[in-house]
């Protein structure tokens, strides 16, 4: 198995705490108590592995190792690990004005201001989009979501919908398009191909646009493997597939939102003492959708450099790099009463870890007027129908 490289030692020595041992640092007991849990609450699979060794790996009966599971949210983090590849490539920076690319916005006040980075992390102001690229049309969802409005100031306020990764793939379609690709097979360029992994099924619009928030079908293992890349600083089998220190960027959240980075959760406020824990998918199901994310932490009882790429119906792919540890969670389609900060603690009872200190987070206490009208909340009106749906 490939080894931790030293440019990713470097940055958890920096950012996520000192590097991990390879013995194993879960309790077998611990483990073994999560996967109940879990089991209790519609948890279909658990994979956990430890400096590349697999410690447990089981399905519920029906469900198998090779059973493609649509992650819907977790593809996110696969178009962050993209977005930064793209700019150590010079094809994007991070904090270029969207406008550059996209003229159509360059007389609106607001969205001229967008940044590529602020698309990426969910402070863009862009309205939620839930109805309009989740809804069953017919139209081009990349052209449609440069028409969804900006209801705040860009780095004002986090909300969370697939707007943004619709608007920064219509970016990626028009850089690209020189190079005579599409974002879908920059995407499979670049990071599926070479982790040697399978999607078995993408959810896409009517014009063949693959959806890049929610879109991924893949089993657990293959999920694993992209989790195990991230862990291992963007190395896979010898080969640097995301360089080291653009990864890092991914997981440097915002003020607005200290749980949320570049398409990835993570959890490095948990050691703050104003620290809140929140469920991501309990608190996106509140009407209307909650717009104080300050303070946010996944749980207290989990490491500080934890990081979460999170999907609907409870798909989870936790990933420690300072314990070397990567986790893959599934769950059936209306799974009910899994909390992350119940899961968690759970896991990590009694295991033998470092202490990691997590990077100062300053958080920005704001008033923000409401985004939403009443009675909108969760990922869409009640009724409304779907067509790559979830969070």
């Amino acid at each position: 198995m490939p080894r931790l490289c030293p440019a990713f030692l470097l940055m958890s020595l920096v950012y996520f705490g000192a590097p991990a041992t390879t013995s194993a640092q879960l309790a077998k007991e611990s483990i073994e108590a999560a996967h109940a849990y879990s089991a209790k609450r519609g948890g279909i699979g658990l994979i956990v592995k430890e400096g590349g060794q697999t410690r447990f790996e089981r399905y519920a009966k029906g469900h198998a190792a090779d059973e493609p599971i649509h992650i819907y949210s977790g593809t996110k983090s696969f178009f962050g690990a993209l977005a930064v590849i793209a700019e150590k490539e010079g094809i994007l920076s991070l904090d270029e004005k969207v406008a550059e690319t996209l003229p159509e916005w360059r007389d609106d006040p607001r969205k001229a201001q967008i940044t590529i980075r602020e698309l990426l992390d969910f402070t863009s102001g862009l309205e939620t989009g839930f109805e309009e690229i989740y809804g069953r049309s017919t139209a081009d969802k990349l052209t449609l979501s440069l028409g969804l409005d900006a209801k705040t100031d860009p780095g004002d306020s986090f909300i969370y919908g697939p707007s943004h990764l619709q608007v920064f793939c219509e970016v990626m379609r028009r850089k690209l398009k020189r190079k005579g690709i599409s974002y879908q097979a920059y995407l499979e360029r670049k990071l599926i191909d070479p982790l040697g992994i399978q999607i078995s099924q993408w959810r896409a619009d009517s014009h063949g646009n693959v959806i890049p928030s929610a879109g991924i079908y893949m089993s657990g293992r293959h999920w694993m493997t992209f989790g195990e890349m991230v862990c291992r600083g963007g190395e896979w089998n010898g080969k640097q597939i995301v360089p080291a220190d653009e990864l890092t960027k991914c997981f440097k959240p915002t003020p607005i939102n200290p749980a949320f980075g570049l398409c990835f959760w993570v959890n490095s406020y948990c050691t703050r003492p104003d620290a809140r824990e929140i469920d991501v998918e309990e608190t996106l199901e509140i009407e209307p959708l909650p717009e104080d994310w300050s303070r946010a932490c996944l749980s207290k009882q989990a490491p500080p450099d934890l990081i979460c790429s999170l999907g609907s119906n409870f798909q989870r792919l936790y990933i420690v790099p300072s314990m070397e540890l990567v986790i893959v969670h599934q769950g059936k389609k209306g799974a009910r009463g899994f909390r992350d900060a119940e899961f968690l603690p759970i896991l990590f009872d009694g295991a033998q870890r470092p202490a990691p200190e997590a990077a100062p987070t300053e958080v920005t206490e704001r008033k923000v007027k409401p985004l939403f009208p009443k009675g909108f909340g969760g990922f869409l009106k009640k009724g409304a129908e779907t067509d790559a749906g979830g969070q």
